[in-house]
């Protein structure tokens, strides 16, 4: 059964395992038209794939064409997302910190999912009750944080957290049955954690359809309040 009454949008920002999965599940409901927007395009059956560089003059193209179809945003999930490359590293102690990664990786993790909250603001403001997320983490937590280390990872979720606070209060105003989620997948079987699997516990390593699933679930049964939640996989509130 669709998540509205009439057929409606759903959009998912970026073209990782996480992305993947999501649309190919909201793909399942015959009530959305589904749109994912990646570098590259992708083969996704009953999937409107589209190619962006995620310039903001793309996603205003991008965001002009779903508009021009006439319908109500009802999912948006931004799930871009980065923790190292060949030349990037996880910071184990404060001097281990880098003006350029750590520039892009703020820029990857906090103000890209951000800019493409901004592009889609107006079919925010004037949808029913959008549900609008965003892949944070536990590590963003700081009253989470026991253990240190991996500075700029967490800088980013921590931004990103308080950049979301700050659209929530502002939709609320414009549209109190928005719903705003930060959300922690877990750790995923996907090419961001994997050269970080072996110290994942047993039975902690999760699929990108269950975290996919798991967030899909949330979003349906959120309460269209304008309030921004912090939670995980299981549903389950984490301290900012």
């Amino acid at each position: 059964m669709s998540v509205t009454d009439q057929k409606s949008v759903a959009v998912i920002v970026g073209g990782g395992a996480i992305a993947r999965a999501l649309a190919e599940q909201l793909a399942d409901d015959p009530g959305l038209s589904v749109y994912l927007l990646s570098r590259s395009e992708l083969e996704l059956s009953n999937v409107h794939t589209l190619e962006t560089d995620y310039s903001d003059a793309s996603l205003a193209c991008i965001v002009a064409q779903i508009e021009a179809a006439g319908l109500p945003l009802s999912r948006l999930v931004v799930t871009n997302g980065m923790l190292s490359n060949d030349a990037i590293r996880p910071e184990r102690k404060v001097s281990d910190l880098s003006e350029e990664a750590f520039g892009m990786i703020m820029s990857v993790n906090a103000l890209l999912p951000m800019r493409s909250l901004a592009a889609f603001w107006s079919l925010i403001r004037k949808s029913g009750a959008p549900r609008v997320a965003v892949l944070s983490a536990r590590v963003g937590s700081v009253g989470d944080n026991e253990l240190g280390g991996w500075y700029s990872y967490r800088a980013s979720k921590a931004a990103l957290n308080m950049m979301m606070k700050c659209a929530a209060i502002e939709i609320r105003r414009l549209n109190k049955r928005a719903k705003l989620v930060a959300y922690h997948p877990g750790t995923v079987d996907s090419p961001l954690s994997k050269p970080f699997q072996r110290s994942v516990p047993e039975g902690n390593l999760f699929t990108p359809e269950f975290s996919a699933a798991k967030l899909i679930d949330i979003l349906d049964s959120a309460e269209s309040d304008g309030e921004l939640v912090y939670v995980d996989w299981a549903g389950e509130s984490i301290p900012w």
